[in-house]
């Protein structure tokens, strides 16, 4: 009895449904795994950052770091304290006040893929959204990441008061270097002091001493807000992620995959969550419609009532 063989229809046919299925599955998992990539070596990125902090900090009798006694002698605030940290951090090169060398030579887009200068402009103070829904409108006792569950917060406690910005004064700087496991860091600092106080619609007042901005993979593609850049608050001697729970520059208005009212901020916002969460499905889903502190985390999930 003869085996009876494929035609060559036949064996065409199953190659090119092989071939479909490979082309709807294999992004979606090279996409999923490359997110969890860079979600893995930001939250190192920041646990490294935090313990030079810290130990900076201890061996200045706990002074904010602008009053660090090698800081509060120089007339370039983010410099020195890059040069402090450095003494902890595996510093690769420093790059000065230019961006050159450290970060990505062809520039950088926000989540929504518009050009963005975010990296390389001064320092300035992030506009107060004007329409934070209420539902972000709670009291957090946590002074520290503020990443935990605010399902169970107390809505009824007062809101802060609204913050007056104040506009970096002469002293403001930036500092960029890149770091020996291929990631790289810009420091701005916003004034001779910590004076300002960081954006947020709970009533914890978190000293601002500038911002914080990690490429976790340096130079390297994508270079894209909220994928493998992201933005931190130089809070005191706290490394506090933007976008977290209460943050007036929120989640919902700042991790925008679609959005024609995304300023050159947008994907700074997903910071908190990337970390809280351990996903990027804002990368799928729009934030603020789908996702939210309040609701959904995944986009296959219903939103909670």
């Amino acid at each position: 009895m003869k085996n009876k063989a494929f035609t060559l229809a036949e064996v065409l046919i199953v190659l090119a449904l092989v071939g479909f299925l490979f082309t709807l599955t294999i992004p979606n998992v090279i996409h999923k795994q490359g997110s969890q990539k860079y979600i893995e070596t930001l939250t190192t990125a920041q646990s490294k950052l935090q313990t030079a902090f810290e130990e900076t900090a201890k061996a200045n009798n706990n002074k904010l770091p602008l009053d660090w006694d090698n800081v509060k002698a120089s007339n370039n605030k983010s410099e020195a304290i890059i040069k402090e940290l450095g003494k902890r951090l595996q510093i690769m090169s420093y790059c000065g006040a230019s961006d050159s060398g450290c970060f990505a030579p062809n520039g950088y887009r926000t989540l929504n893929g518009v050009a963005t200068t975010v990296i390389t402009d001064d320092m300035e103070p992030f506009a107060r959204t004007s329409e934070l829904p209420q539902d972000d409108i709670v009291a957090n006792d946590n002074v520290g990441l503020n990443l935990q569950d605010e399902s169970e917060s107390n809505s009824e406690q007062p809101m802060q008061k609204p913050v007056q910005y104040q506009q970096a004064d002469p002293k403001a700087s930036s500092v960029y270097v890149s770091l020996l496991d291929g990631g790289s860091i810009a420091l701005k600092t916003s004034s001779t002091y910590c004076n300002g106080i960081v954006p947020a619609v709970d009533p914890i007042e978190r000293p601002f001493c500038g911002v914080i901005y990690v490429d976790v993979n340096g130079p390297a593609i994508p270079n894209m807000l909220g994928v493998d850049v992201f933005g931190f608050y130089l809070s005191g001697n706290n490394v506090l992620p933007m976008g977290f729970y209460g943050d007036d520059f929120s989640f919902d208005y700042n991790c925008l995959r679609e959005t024609p009212h995304a300023t050159k901020y947008n994907g700074l916002g997903c910071t908190a969550w990337a970390m809280k969460n351990k996903n990027m499905e804002y990368r799928k889903c729009q934030a603020g419609k789908r996702l939210g502190w309040a609701s959904a985390t995944r986009c296959t999930e219903p939103s909670k009532k």
